[in-house]
């Protein structure tokens, strides 16, 4: 089985099957599911949904995209944090039972369809995220004698889901105080 269904909207992605075989040594698979990503066919240059036409020349292959590729910020894939883009999508074939050779039981007895949403990004280990260190405070201390200065940064994300601690937020090191008299 092959397929492809486009994204829509989108600039030219898709997501789809290529050539999954459906046979199990001698006989037909009752179930399949396969989990489907994004793809970029190569033909248009928007990073968002939304995007204006703008033909990619030359064309480019087809290629995957991921949570970082293409590595650009307004990627509406663009998850850096994250180690693999979830799938967006999930087909689940399933085997009809002949009721009589050559037709296919009554489309009625069929399990109800859903669009379920699978959380599964929310498992997905996030590590602490801190700024950039602030400049150097002033030095702290007695004229003649090392004093201290302190430096900090602060939280930007939060780790989650066994993701890496936070580092220390502020140092400390030893100076010497000025304009001493």
């Amino acid at each position: 089985v092959s397929f492809v269904v486009r994204i829509v909207p989108s600039p030219d992605w898709f997501v789809g099957i290529d050539s999954l075989n459906l046979c199990e040594g001698d006989h037909w698979m009752d179930e399949v599911s396969v989990d489907l990503f994004p793809y970029d066919a190569g033909t248009d240059s928007g990073f968002t949904f939304s995007s204006p036409n703008f033909a990619t020349i030359p064309q480019e292959t087809v290629k995957e995209i991921t949570c970082s590729s293409p590595s650009h910020p307004a990627n509406s894939f663009y998850y850096p944090k994250l180690k693999i883009l979830p799938p967006i999508a999930q087909v689940k074939m399933v085997k009809l039972k002949k009721t009589q050779p050559g037709l296919s039981a009554p489309f009625i007895n069929l399990p109800a369809k859903s669009n379920e949403i699978i959380d599964s990004v929310s498992e997905t280990p996030l590590d602490c995220e801190v700024s950039q260190w602030s400049s150097w405070g002033l030095c702290r201390g007695v004229c003649r004698e090392t004093g201290t200065k302190i430096r900090t940064r602060f939280v930007l994300l939060q780790p989650a889901n066994n993701g890496m601690p936070c580092p220390n937020l502020d140092e400390e090191t030893a100076c010497e105080p000025e304009n001493c008299i």
